[in-house]
């Protein structure tokens, strides 16, 4: 499945199509890397906006825990 854009969910940086002992491949494949992480910058920022966590310019929105995961919650961690 692809976004309407019709890049990968999951962005990826292939290396099996390169020789690392050339110098062009690797520097293909930094620029592949440079660019894996930029998109996974901007779906981790735009997730965390969606969520609510943080505003467009990335600060926090708010700073208090949800109420279930308060010290003081009855909520429990406990599986057993």
């Amino acid at each position: 499945m692809r976004p309407g854009n019709g890049a990968p969910l999951i962005p990826e940086a292939r290396v099996d199509d390169l020789n690392l002992r050339d110098r062009m491949d690797r520097q293909v494949w930094e620029e592949r890397l440079a660019a894996l992480g930029s998109t996974r910058i901007v779906q981790a920022r735009e997730r965390l906006m969606r969520m609510g966590v943080i505003d467009a310019e990335g600060r926090l929105l708010m700073r208090d825990l949800p109420p279930d995961m308060a010290p003081l919650s009855d909520s429990s961690v406990d599986t057993g």
